[in-house]
C-alpha cells in the first residue's frame, strides 16, 4: 500500500492552479526555439467551473473555451538500435504552460479550423481526455506529451472534467477516487459537445482517453444519441483506450459491440503490473477493462495490447516501483497506438515489424525494449515524415 501512494503521488507533475486569463500573446514560431524545445498552441474545453481564481471541481452545463500556449523541453535520448523516433518517445519531457487565453466558442472554433485541414492521419485533431486526480496543469502536460512521443502532428484537444488535484486528499485516497467517479458519471454529455464540434470542424478525428476519462469517453461517444448518430455516419479515424477505469464485465457487454460502430480503429491497453487499477478493482468490486488485454474472449473490432512489457519513459525510482499506470510516460504503447493504429497500418504489423507477439486473435504482447521505427503505411513501410 505505501508503496502504491508512492507511485501515486509521483506520477502527477506538481499542480499549479491556472492564472486568469488574459489576452493570448502572438504564437511564438517554432524556428525560432531551441532544437530540443517544441512550443506550441493547445486548444482547451472544460465543463469545471471558473472562477477568478481558475477551475473548481464542480460540475457546470456550460463549457469554458480557451487556448494554452506550451512550452515542451525534451531531454536527449539516444538509441542507435531504434532510431530518432523511438529516442524522443523515451525522452524525458517537461512541460510548461507560458501563456493562456479563454475565447468564446465561435472564436475558438474559429482557430481550431484555421490549425486543421489536412487529411493525413498525423494532421487528424487529437482529442485527449484525461484521467482521475488530475490538476487543469496537469492534464494539459500529459496531453502534450501523448501528442510528442506519439510524433503526432495534428492539432491537441484537451477536454478537462473536474476532478481533485492530488491522488490523496482528507480523509482517505478513496474519497477522492469515489468523488472523481462522481463528477465522471456527469460529464460525458459535455465531452459529447467537444467531439460533435470537433468533428464538424476536423476532416479527421482521433480521440485518447486515459483511466477514469474512460468511462467519460464511452459515455459521451455511445450515451449521447446526436453524438453517436454522428460517429456511426462519419466514424472517428481512431480510439485508444489506455488503462480504462471500467468495469470488464460492463465493457463486454455494454461498449464492445458499439465501439466498432463509432470508429475505424479501436485499441485497448493495459499491464498486469499496474497496481492502481488493482486498487480500483477492490474499490469497485470488480476487475477492470484493463485486463482483458491478457484474459478472455477476444473482442471483435478492438485491438488488445498487453503493454506490461512496453518500454517506458518514467524517472528512475518510478520504473522502479511506480504502477505503469501513467499514459504520459507510455512510450511504447503510444508509438503503437498512433505509428500503426492512427497511421492505418495493418494489426500483422506488430509481428512483421518484432514489436510486439502475437497472443491469439485480436491480441498483442509488446515486447521488451522494442516499438515501432516510426509511422507504418502499406505493407508495413514506413511513412514519409
Amino acid at each position: 500500500m505505501i508503496a502504491a501512494l508512492l507511485g501515486a503521488a509521483l506520477a502527477l507533475a506538481p499542480a499549479r492552479t491556472l492564472a486568469p486569463a488574459r489576452t493570448l500573446a502572438p504564437a511564438r514560431a517554432l524556428a525560432t526555439a531551441r532544437a530540443d524545445t517544441l512550443t506550441d498552441t493547445v486548444f482547451v474545453v472544460s465543463n469545471r467551473r471558473r472562477i477568478a481564481e481558475g477551475f473548481t471541481r464542480e460540475v457546470t452545463d456550460s463549457l469554458w473555451y480557451g487556448l494554452y500556449v506550451t512550452r515542451n523541453v525534451t531531454g536527449n535520448v539516444t538509441d542507435s538500435a531504434t532510431g530518432n523516433h523511438a529516442s524522443r518517445a523515451l525522452a524525458a519531457m517537461r512541460v510548461t504552460r507560458i501563456d493562456s487565453a479563454a475565447l468564446d466558442e465561435g472564436a475558438w472554433r474559429a482557430r481550431l479550423a484555421a490549425a486543421t485541414g489536412d487529411t493525413a492521419s498525423r494532421q487528424a485533431a487529437l482529442v485527449f481526455v484525461h484521467g482521475y486526480s488530475s490538476s487543469p496543469g496537469t492534464a494539459v502536460a500529459q496531453g502534450v506529451q501523448v501528442r510528442a512521443r506519439g510524433a503526432h502532428r495534428g492539432p491537441l484537444v484537451v477536454f478537462l472534467w473536474p476532478t481533485h488535484d492530488l491522488y490523496v486528499t482528507i480523509p482517505t485516497p478513496a474519497r477522492a477516487y469515489r468523488d472523481d467517479a462522481r463528477t465522471a458519471a456527469l460529464s460525458g454529455p459535455a465531452l459529447a459537445r467537444v467531439l460533435r464540434a470537433v468533428g464538424a470542424i476536423a476532416p479527421t478525428v482521433v480521440l485518447v482517453a486515459h483511466s477514469m476519462g474512460s468511462r467519460v469517453a464511452l459515455d459521451a461517444m455511445l450515451g449521447d444519441t446526436a453524438t453517436r448518430t454522428q460517429l456511426v455516419a462519419r466514424p472517428l479515424r481512431a480510439v485508444g483506450l489506455f488503462s480504462p477505469d471500467v468495469g470488464a464485465e460492463r465493457f463486454r457487454a455494454d461498449f464492445s459491440p458499439a465501439l466498432p460502430t463509432v470508429a475505424h480503429r479501436i485499441a485497448l491497453y493495459g499491464a498486469s503490473t499496474d497496481y492502481l487499477l488493482g486498487a480500483a478493482a477492490i474499490v469497485n468490486g470488480e476487475r477492470r477493462a484493463s485486463g482483458i488485454t491478457r484474459r478472455g474472449a477476444a473482442l471483435a473490432g478492438i485491438e488488445l495490447v498487453d503493454d506490461t512489457r512496453g518500454q517506458r519513459a518514467e524517472p528512475l525510482l518510478l520504473t522502479l516501483v511506480g504502477p505503469r499506470h501513467s499514459v504520459r510516460w507510455a512510450s511504447a504503447a503510444l508509438a503503437d497506438f498512433f505509428g500503426i493504429v492512427v497511421a492505418g497500418a495493418d494489426p500483422s504489423c506488430r509481428v512483421t515489424g518484432a514489436t510486439a507477439d502475437a497472443e491469439g486473435e485480436g491480441r498483442w504482447r509488446l515486447r521488451r525494449d522494442t516499438m515501432p521505427s516510426g509511422w507504418l503505411g502499406a505493407g508495413c513501410a514506413p511513412l514519409q515524415p
